[in-house]
């Protein structure tokens, strides 16, 4: 147990086949030593966009709240007025998969969060603008690679 509770602490991200290895024992046993007796399961951070101070997210209530207003008042035709730009980022490799990310925590810990990481690597970018009847306009970028 001692063994399993210290290759543990040393990396959390290890697997149970990984830590049998290492300490010479079952996989089955690891697995019932992390969970039963050191009490840990294995948790995957949860995603979040990007941290958002307190200014921005009032910044962003007071705008919903304006164009609520503006609905309440216009009706459709402010919704049919409405024109969305969207952009895709076409990149040359993989991000770290969110299972990638798992990691053995006890029942108690709170879960773990992880912003999605800027990449550097950039290819294309895609923008499209559209509104209710469908596409108006695309265009095709190419960033820095």
């Amino acid at each position: 147990m001692v063994i399993v509770s210290t290759l543990l602490e040393e990396d959390r991200y290890k697997s149970c086949e990984e830590i049998a290895l290492e300490a010479n024992m079952s996989t089955a046993s690891v697995f019932r030593i992390v969970t039963q007796t050191l009490q840990k399961r294995k948790v995957v951070a949860k995603w979040v966009p990007h941290q958002l101070s307190e200014e921005q997210k009032a910044a962003r209530k007071r705008v919903a709240e304006e164009l609520l207003r503006r609905y309440e008042a216009e009706g459709e035709l402010f919704l049919n007025r409405i024109v969305a730009i969207d952009e895709t980022w076409i990149r040359d490799f993989e991000p770290q998969l969110k299972s990638q990310s798992s990691q053995w925590k006890h029942a108690t810990s709170p879960r773990p969060k992880k912003c999605r990481r800027q990449q550097l690597k950039i290819k294309l970018v895609m923008i499209m603008a559209y509104d209710q009847n469908g596409v108006i306009a695309t265009e095709c970028l190419r960033g820095p690679l």
